[in-house]
């Protein structure tokens, strides 16, 4: 293995146990070198602040989340069409969020850090879930699942609509997460079954 890729993963594994444990707030770039064993200009000279480690520490397990959870190794064909797999693979995504202990810690307590990742230019996390969800909505134009349309424009309708579903579904009160993951199906296959229109406006 590639010592300084070690470093690095050794490095934002100790700042995300620092962040589990203490909070955002509270993690700081000499706590995180005590925990990862290097010393504090080794991450000076890698990271200018702590917000950006932290930024870096959410986005990997962000997309360590979307890898283990989108259903990447089936394919279609047979009995799971393409729209059939987006749609369970996206809720399923969301779910696994909902479980996550780094995204439940943020949102339970520092909310304000993931807005540079709603309100800005998509980040790494949007483009890899953008690239995902095109492949599959290619597939369920060929095999007919998915109604015609551009890929583009469904994909990041589908990948704003999970984005709510993450950030938002605190705010819904007692309902119960399995319920709004059922709208949620619902909702995304509707949008893409065939047959269904949207207004050009």
């Amino acid at each position: 293995m590639d010592r300084s890729r070690h470093s690095d993963d050794k490095i934002l594994d100790a700042a995300q146990s620092a962040l589990l444990d203490l909070g955002l707030r509270n993690t700081t770039l000499a706590e995180v070198a005590r925990r990862a064993g290097a010393s504090r200009m080794t991450l000076y000279r890698r990271y200018p602040d702590i917000d950006a480690l932290l930024t870096e520490v959410l986005g990997r397990q962000l997309i360590r989340v979307v890898r283990r959870n989108a259903g990447l190794q089936e394919s279609a064909g047979g009995d799971r069409s393409a729209r059939d797999l987006l749609v369970t693979g996206t809720v399923e995504v969301v779910r696994a969020f909902h479980g996550d202990l780094l995204m439940h810690k943020i949102l339970e307590s520092d909310a304000e850090f993931l807005l540079p990742y709603l309100t800005r230019e998509f980040g790494p996390l949007q483009h890899y879930a953008l690239d995902l969800l095109s492949v599959r909505l290619e597939q369920g134009h060929e095999d007919g699942s998915i109604r015609p349309g551009s890929v583009a424009l469904q994909a990041r309708t589908v990948l704003l609509t999970a984005q709510s579903f993450v950030v938002s579904a605190r705010a819904t009160g007692p309902v119960p997460v399995d319920r709004l993951l059922e709208e949620l199906t619902e909702m995304l296959d509707a949008y893409l079954r065939p047959g269904h229109t949207v207004s050009a406006g």
